[in-house]
């Protein structure tokens, strides 16, 4: 079969029409680019106006899902703030707690942040401290009270070393009294005149108001604080570029007063605002450079400024025109969705090269302008549309997957691709045609010689299979060292002060930084549910605030009333009380020891012969400084009990807000957080983690919850994305070529590019994560768009193929344009890009390999003909 009826039996289908259309253009060129350019100047505008960009991962993932709808009820009752970590660290916990008040303090004058924390303060519970004793310790206070009843009475004389001398001599030589009788006159005749002992339930007091007292948030043995804070607008990422700066400059100004400390900020709402920010402007600074990097190699590939820059400029319209298409179709950009400018580049440009390419090769062989781009469009167009269409789908089957963050990322790519593939059959043969009509175009050798490099590897076709056969085996033996990374902080720039103490927050902790939430109705419900929580061998501790609060009874109610009571007349100093007379003391005191044992009467006569030879004046004031100082600590502690005993129970109320804020929700709902071991990004202690937590509250929630099942629908989405893509782009290829045998051949270099990938992946220990697993439909539509052009070459040209100069430079130029395109993204500081941009610039170099050596080897063999 000659080579015109080779190409008339398998001339596309869509040849002719996009000849027609080509010829329309032509016709009103300055029509159709005046229309392009508004259209492109009004999506610019609308985008300006209305596209938002949205730094919540929680944007990334599907509401209907069944671990999101148990987030969404927690946000709902608890709301979304998420709380700001300040993290101090010292050597000297005194100068970490003075830094701690002392920016909580600058804060608190601050509108835009509220709910601040540093301390847990329960000074509120103090005048309900009895409530937190049991009956047993509410009985012996009761009956404490009542042996000193007549001094609560007013009878503080009982008190007097009269009153015990009198009890010493009624007891006639009972070992109790006359041995209390000789310890209150040891401590007369000291000199410094403390009283003989503290009164019974002292100490258990002061134990009381310890257990209440404030609590700092020291972590680390003391030499880490944390200050918690909210926002108190954290709704709009605009507010967020104002608010978190200037916290960073108050954090600053803070720390310069506490030279003993260092500050730093992080948390959810930081992390991912740096997260934000750095990819932002990563995919700024890549945009650029990939657009300056993909000229500079179209130039060079096609030796010449003019036309090249008109590919350019379509491209931009094309950019143009799907800015408005996101702004309209899906409103807002999220974390993943952000890198569309870098993708478009990266492939919008490749339809501009093999237009410009075979369109420079048609006027060599054609003089009028005209005539060329419809030969153009109808030789190479189809490919175009082809190639387009397969990359489009393979973005657009992503928008069927569960996973929201890829869904929008496959819908805003395949939607800019497929105006892309519009531009450079709309605006780019308006732009030739203005640029060249009134110009011939001399004959040239290629700028650089891809066809002739690519023909001569051809000519040693054994040879060619074989090496890539054994590279492609060699390669491959690397795909057991693929692994994956779930480690969402891995992703986040390096050196970033957020990660860094978030990473130092977590080794330094015996439990994760994040934690689980399991929401209870009533305290009991709470308590009971904490204690099978930490039963669990992965969970290391739990967290609530119902504990802070006791249950209380009616008896305890009763009994603290009863000691209210008692209190109630309490002097504010104890009365003077009366000194006995020196020779009434002597006279008891020897009635005392006459009925005393041989032991205590010697030293009752002792004590006697000393007293006695005091001076009265010093007499007194020994007995008189003696009696006062016991009557004082007794109404001390008398005061103290007092203080805490208000009849009132203690409520949730009496906490602090912001410590209420975290713990209670809008319809009463209490919080009870769940810690797991530190290791959390370890999938398999996720895992058992997960599974022992919702073996106990199926509705638990968390961010350990949401990265667990998160992580594992992001892998099914990209790999079902990449089945859909690949079942929708086998239709496609069919439809286009008509038969299974050139589908096939068409989707070669896809395959072999996406197995030598994933291998050497494997050896260079790059691993896939959750940002750069897109790699799976775009290397699909990336090798496809490849094999469909080369083979469109060879049925245009039979028997026999070679590839054509313009084929292979469109290739080469397509790869290289792609490769700066996504290469661009390995300058990011931001992990998850530069991963992205290391990923796809080695799949499409393995593309690019199968489709200019392997294929059009096998094209050539005679039984694998075209024919």
């Amino acid at each position: 079969m000659s080579t015109n009826e080779t190409a008339r039996k398998h001339a596309s289908l869509l040849a002719p029409p996009l000849g027609a259309l080509t010829r329309l253009v032509t016709k009103a060129p300055v029509l159709v680019l005046v229309l392009g350019i508004a259209a492109a100047c009004v999506c610019v505008g609308l985008t300006v106006l209305f596209l938002e960009f949205r730094t919540s991962r929680l944007d990334l993932l599907n509401p209907d899902s069944g671990f999101n709808r148990r987030w969404l009820a927690y946000l709902a009752e608890f709301g979304d703030a998420d709380d700001i970590v300040i993290v101090i660290d010292g050597k000297s916990q005194d100068a970490i707690v003075a830094a701690m008040d002392d920016l909580t303090n600058v804060l608190q004058q601050r509108s835009e942040f509220r709910s601040i924390m540093q301390k847990v303060d329960l000074s509120a519970l103090r005048p309900k401290s009895l409530y937190f004793l049991p009956a047993e310790e509410l009985s012996q206070i009761e009956r404490f009270l009542a042996e000193f009843q007549p001094v609560l009475d007013g009878d503080w004389n009982r008190l007097s070393l009269a009153s015990a001398v009198a009890a010493g001599a009624d007891s006639r030589g009972g070992r109790s009294s006359l041995g209390e009788l000789q310890t209150h006159l040891s401590s007369v005749l000291r000199a410094d005149g403390e009283p003989t002992q503290s009164p019974p339930i002292a100490n258990g007091l002061v134990q009381l108001e310890d257990r209440l007292a404030s609590r700092y948030l020291l972590l680390n043995g003391g030499q880490t604080g944390v200050v918690l804070v909210r926002l108190a607008n954290s709704e709009s990422s605009t507010r967020l570029e104002v608010t978190i700066p200037r916290l960073r400059n108050q954090i600053a100004a803070v720390s310069a007063r506490h030279a003993q400390v260092t500050m730093g900020l992080t948390g959810m709402p930081v992390l991912e605002f740096d997260e934000m920010t750095s990819s932002q402007r990563d995919t700024t600074r890549a945009s650029l450079l990939s657009l300056a990097g993909v000229t500079c190699v179209f130039i060079a590939g096609f030796g010449g400024l003019r036309r090249p820059l008109l590919a350019v400029a379509a491209l931009l319209i094309g950019i143009a025109w799907s800015m408005g298409y996101i702004t309209f179709a899906v409103g807002h950009l999220n974390i993943l969705s952000v890198a569309f400018g870098v993708i478009l580049i990266g492939l919008g440009i490749d339809f501009g090269i093999h237009y410009l390419a075979r369109y420079l090769e048609d006027r060599e062989q054609i003089s009028e302008t005209d005539t060329a781009l419809v030969e153009t469009a109808q030789s190479v167009g189809p490919g175009i549309v082809t190639g387009g269409l397969t990359t489009a789908l393979a973005f657009f089957m992503a928008g069927l997957t569960d996973f929201t963050g890829i869904a929008e990322l496959g819908i805003v790519a395949g939607g800019g691709i497929v105006l892309c593939v519009i531009a450079a059959l709309t605006m780019l043969p308006a732009l030739l045609h203005l640029a060249d009509r009134r110009h011939a175009i001399p004959q040239q050798a290629p700028a650089l010689p891809f066809g002739a490099m690519c023909r001569a590897a051809a000519q040693s076709p054994r040879m060619v299979l074989g090496l890539l056969v054994v590279a492609t085996i060699a390669l491959g033996t690397g795909l057991p060292r693929l692994r994956y990374d779930h480690n969402l902080l891995n992703l986040q720039p390096k050196d970033q002060q957020s990660v860094d103490l978030e990473r130092q927050l977590a080794e330094t902790s015996e439990r994760s930084v994040w934690y689980a939430v399991s929401m209870c109705k009533t305290s009991a419900e709470l308590l009971s549910r904490k204690a099978k929580f930490d039963a669990l061998p992965s969970v290391v501790a739990t967290e609530e605030i119902a504990s802070l609060v006791p249950v209380t009874t009616a008896e305890q109610q009763a009994s603290i009333a009863r000691i209210a009571d008692r209190l109630s007349a309490l002097p504010e100093q104890p009365p003077l009380l009366a000194v006995i007379d020196q020779q009434q003391l002597f006279r008891a005191l020897a009635r005392a020891g006459e009925g005393g044992t041989q032991s205590t009467t010697p030293e009752l006569r002792r004590m006697l012969d000393e007293l006695h030879r005091l001076p009265p004046s010093e007499y007194f004031a020994r007995i008189s400084r003696w009696q006062q100082s016991n009557a004082s600590q007794l109404l001390e502690s008398f005061q103290r009990l007092r203080s805490m005993a208000s009849p009132v129970p203690p409520l949730i109320g009496d906490l602090p807000e912001p410590l209420v804020q975290r713990f209670i929700g809008n319809t009463g709902r209490q919080l009870l957080k769940v810690y797991g071991h530190s290791d959390i990004w370890n999938m398999d202690s996720l895992r058992k983690f997960v599974r022992e937590v919702e073996s106990v509250d199926s509705r638990i929630t968390g961010h350990p919850i949401q990265t667990f099942y998160a992580s594992s629908q992001m892998q099914r989405s990209y790999i079902h994305a990449a089945i859909y893509s690949l079942l929708a782009v086998a239709i496609v290829l069919v439809l286009d070529f008509r038969t299974i045998k050139h589908s096939l051949l068409a989707m070669l270099p896809m395959g072999l590019g996406l197995l030598q990938l994933l291998g050497l992946l494997g050896w260079l220990d790059i691993p896939l994560n959750p940002a750069n697993m897109i790699v799976l439909p775009l290397i699909l539509g990336i090798g496809i768009d490849d094999g469909v052009h080369v083979v469109h070459d060879a049925l245009r040209q039979g028997d026999g193929y070679q590839i054509s100069n313009a084929t292979a430079s469109a290739v080469f130029l397509t790869s290289a344009t792609t490769m700066i395109g996504f290469g661009s993204m390995m300058i990011a500081s931001h992990q998850g890009l530069r991963s992205l941009g290391q990923v796809l610039t080695l799949g499409v170099f393995c593309c690019l390999v199968s489709s200019v050596l392997v294929l059009p080897v096998l094209l050539r063999i005679r039984r694998l003909s075209i024919d």
